[in-house]
This record gives C-alpha cells, sequence and structure tokens, in this order.
C-alpha cells in the first residue's frame, strides 16, 4: 500500500479508470483516503464514465414517478438501493403541485417532465430538465410564438380526452448529449430536448439546446404515413434509441418514422419485409439497442403464434437504410408466453424484459405482481431484476446510472 500512495494522483486516476467495473471501483475507493479523494474528483468521474457504461439500477415507472431499485442478487442492488434513498424520485423540489407534473423522458441522470401550462394547452406545456439525485430542475423557455403558429389542431400523443389532466398532444424526449473531453472542466455536459406534434398532413419539431438556450425549428418530412388517418389522428408508438437515432412505429402502418440527431434530419422507412407474416398489435414489440462498431441491434417479438411460444428476431444493420439482416433467433421459456409484455431495454449482452403475473394469480390481487427479468441471449440464463405489486403498470423506463458516490450533477 506504501507503494500506491507514493504514486501521483494522476498514475493514480489511470490506475482507478482500469477497475473493471463502477462496484470495484467503489471497494477500491474506500480502501484509503488517497484513492477516494482521486476516485471521488469531477475530473476523475467524467473520465471513467466515458470509459464504462452505466449499469443498470432499476425500473422507473412515469406514471406515479415511482423507482424500483434493482434487488438481490443482482451486482447493481448495493448501489441502487442507495440512490432509492438519495434521490427525490417525487420531484417535490419543481414548484407546485408536483402531482401536475409528468416525467416524459429520462436519459443519463435527468429527467424531462412537463405540467399543462395555465391556458391548458396538451400542447404547449411547461417543461422542465430535472436531476432527482442532486435536485435541481431548469425551466426551459416557452417555444415563441412564431414558430408555435405553425402547429395546427395536433393529435393526441399520450392519453384520452383532452381534459384529462396526463393527455398530451406532444412528443418530448431528451437527446443524447454530445461528448465532452476529460478535460473539460464545465460543470455538466449539454443537452437537447426534442419537441414533436403530428398535425393533418405534416409533422411539427423543434429542438432546444442547453448551449443556445434558444428553440429552433427542425425540418421533417411531410408524407402520407403522417396523414393517412383522417379520423383517428396520427399516433407515434413507443420511442426507441441506438446510436444517436430516435425510432416510432407510426401507429396501425408498418412504416418507421426516424430521427438521426447527429445530423437532425428526419426519413419514413418501410419496415414490413420484416414484418411479413407476424401479427404486430403492440409498438413494444419492435426495439432497438446498441450494438458494438456503431451497428444497430433490432429485436422483433412474435408473440402471437399458434403453439403460444414467444420468439425474439433479431436483426442488424449500420444504416437504418440498409438491409437488415436475420442474425439469429431465440425463443424465451414456455411459461412466459402469455406473459410477455415486452422489452424495457438491454445492458451488455442481457435484455430486460416485462412479465405479467401468471395467469393463475388473476384473482388474486395479492399476487397480481408484475416482475422485470433480465434474460442473457448468450449463456440463455434468466435472473429476477426487479419487482412490483401492481397489475396495472404500463410505460417503464430501465434506469441506467451510477451509484451516488460515483455520480456528478446532470444539471
Amino acid at each position: 500500500m506504501g507503494c500506491l500512495l507514493a504514486l501521483t494522483d494522476d498514475l493514480l486516476a489511470e490506475v482507478l479508470a482500469r477497475v473493471p467495473s463502477p462496484a470495484d471501483l467503489a471497494r477500491a475507493s474506500a480502501s484509503c483516503a488517497s484513492l477516494r479523494r482521486v476516485a471521488t474528483s469531477a475530473r476523475f468521474l467524467r473520465q471513467f464514465r466515458s470509459l464504462h457504461a452505466p449499469p443498470p439500477l432499476g425500473v422507473f415507472f412515469p406514471d406515479g414517478a415511482a423507482f424500483y431499485p434493482a434487488l438481490p442478487p443482482n451486482p447493481t442492488a448495493p448501489a441502487a438501493r442507495a440512490l432509492a434513498h438519495a434521490a427525490d424520485f417525487s420531484f417535490a423540489f419543481l414548484p407546485a403541485p408536483a402531482r401536475a407534473w409528468l416525467v416524459r423522458d429520462h436519459r443519463d441522470g435527468r429527467f424531462l417532465l412537463d405540467r399543462a401550462a395555465p391556458a391548458g394547452s396538451t400542447a404547449f406545456t411547461e417543461i422542465a430538465v430535472c436531476d432527482p439525485l442532486f435536485r435541481r430542475h431548469i425551466p426551459l423557455p416557452p417555444i415563441p410564438a412564431d414558430l408555435a403558429a405553425s402547429v395546427e389542431n395536433p393529435y393526441l400523443q399520450r392519453g384520452g380526452d383532452e381534459g384529462l389532466p396526463h393527455s398530451r398532444s406532444n412528443e418530448i424526449f431528451l437527446a443524447a448529449p454530445r461528448r465532452t473531453s476529460d478535460n473539460d472542466n464545465s460543470s455538466s455536459p449539454p443537452f437537447a430536448v426534442i419537441w414533436m406534434a403530428c398535425c393533418r398532413g405534416k409533422l411539427v419539431a423543434f429542438s432546444f439546446s442547453s448551449e443556445s438556450q434558444h428553440w429552433h425549428t427542425l425540418s421533417p418530412p411531410v408524407h402520407q404515413a403522417l396523414s393517412m388517418r383522417r379520423v383517428m389522428g396520427v399516433r407515434l408508438g413507443q420511442r426507441n434509441h441506438a446510436h444517436g437515432c430516435f425510432y416510432w412505429m407510426i401507429t396501425l402502418t408498418r412504416r418507421w418514422l426516424v430521427l438521426d440527431t447527429r445530423r437532425m434530419e428526419f426519413s419514413i422507412l418501410d419496415i414490413s419485409p420484416v414484418l411479413l407474416g407476424r401479427t404486430m398489435m403492440f409498438s413494444n414489440q419492435i426495439t432497438t439497442l446498441e450494438s458494438e462498431q456503431g451497428r444497430t441491434t433490432v429485436v422483433v417479438s412474435d408473440l402471437f403464434r399458434a403453439d403460444k411460444r414467444c420468439v425474439l428476431y433479431f436483426y442488424t444493420f449500420m444504416s437504418f437504410t440498409d438491409r437488415w439482416q436475420l442474425q439469429h433467433k431465440i425463443t424465451l421459456p414456455e411459461e412466459w408466453g402469455d406473459r410477455f409484455r415486452g422489452i424495457i431495454g438491454a445492458f451488455e449482452q442481457r435484455l430486460f424484459i416485462k412479465l405479467d403475473h401468471p395467469k393463475e394469480n388473476l384473482g388474486d390481487p395479492v399476487e397480481q405482481n408484475v416482475t422485470y427479468f433480465w434474460f442473457d441471449v448468450k449463456t440463455m440464463e434468466v435472473g429476477r431484476f426487479t419487482e412490483i405489486s401492481s397489475a396495472t403498470v404500463n410505460e417503464a423506463y430501465l434506469y441506467t446510472g451510477f451509484a451516488p458516490s460515483l455520480s456528478l450533477p446532470s444539471i
């Protein structure tokens, strides 16, 4: 230990940056004061976070703003438990009333929330970017009137009737922030917010940059796919993300709306060839995941089969305009056939899957649990990630991050 303590802080940082996981870093930094001083410095934490992907710590539910940490024996359970105690996932630090705010997205420790504006619009809402661990928030300026004038009778994207408090006629989300260098001494990395509305015959989109502090118009395509449903309106399905691109299934079609945030360009793709012969009733039957070397993996869930099994088809592509290559398919455990409700995320070789309670528990509200499992696509191993006692949970995010001791303010 004496030889180790004789090293400079820069050399200690190089040693600590090479530990295999955040849990190993936490144990190493607890061994002596010198290592802890280096491991908790903002400069080192930025370097470490650039080298290590944030592990899954739990599941977050926007409706009700509830965080459920990973359960033992998952290796991230201690960090997840510490985060659950330290963070304010009720967002009580936002302007009252707290219940008026609705969680719309989560990325890199930040949460995006909005609430109905005094005028009552379900499209032009008050928006805030929040950090629940450090209890900070940044209110975004309203979209300027000259930009807002292009939004005409937008269709509902969330909720039912427009009078409901959680109805929204917009799609808002956080874009991945630009990478900062290890020598960047800024208090937090920049972020972008994308605002979208589906109107008849057109899609209107704006972006906000934390650096410029201004809203800008994006140029989405005018396309028949966005105007073919004259009565029901145009509704976007589950939002997926991989390598700087966002993907939505356009409901009741076999088309994808794609936003490439690296170029801030929209496109619409016909993905019907890979869905041929498969019943697609839910938008979460298709999920995008990040793969190595810049490739994107698309997982298509084939649910409505005569044999009652759930089969996952794995496709990959480098550019979303490429032909998709079928890599392999996996048949999930037989007992999951009627319980499978989608994939909420992935980490390394593991998919995180939502399962409803078994049918035999329908008459017992105590046993109507929603369980999230991890499934290793290489070893076929299965493990319980977390569980909640509720039969009505819908949207959920896989929360990835670091323990409070390894975290920096995100805003």
